[in-house]
Formats: structure tokens, sequence, C-alpha cells
């Protein structure tokens, strides 16, 4: 995670169009949530595992969460491009 930080750091320094910078934002995001997604998504299936019942449910809300992140990001991504390219 401190790598996905720095390197958003790193790319917010740069000089682009304030489309291209949001469309570089996104992607960024996305790395963050997909990051989130495979933790977890290892989570739960270790809770699983040991038979912790409670801890997966609550670990798969939080995983659902990161999923409907991810997913608004793309849908978003898809204007944010178009206009990025233009």
């Amino acid at each position: 995670m401190a790598g996905l930080i720095e390197e958003a750091s790193e790319m917010m320094q740069e000089e682009a169009d304030p489309e291209v910078m949001d469309a570089v934002l996104i992607g960024l995001a996305q790395k963050v949530e997909h990051y989130e997604i495979a933790t977890y998504g290892t989570l739960c299936t270790w809770a699983e595992s040991l038979g912790y019942k409670k801890t997966k449910t609550a670990l798969g809300a939080n995983l659902g969460q990161e999923e409907a992140t991810d997913k608004k990001l793309t849908e978003l991504s898809k204007t944010i491009n178009r206009k990025a390219s233009a």
C-alpha cells in the first residue's frame, strides 16, 4: 500500500491537463481498490476456512463495498477518459 501511495504522490506532481490528471487519479484509485479487494477476499477465505462465520460476513460486507466502489470508478472513467483523450 505504501508503494501505491508513493506512486500517487509522484503522479500528482506531474504536469498534465486537468482531464488527463483526473483519468490518472481514477486509475490510481482503482489500484488501491484492487489491492483492498484482494486483501478482503483473502481474509474472507481465511475466516471461512477457520469457521469464523460472523467475521466472514463482516469482511464480506467490506469486500462488497470495495467492489462497488471499483465499479463506480470504472463507470466514471468512461466519461473522464473520453474527455482526457479529446
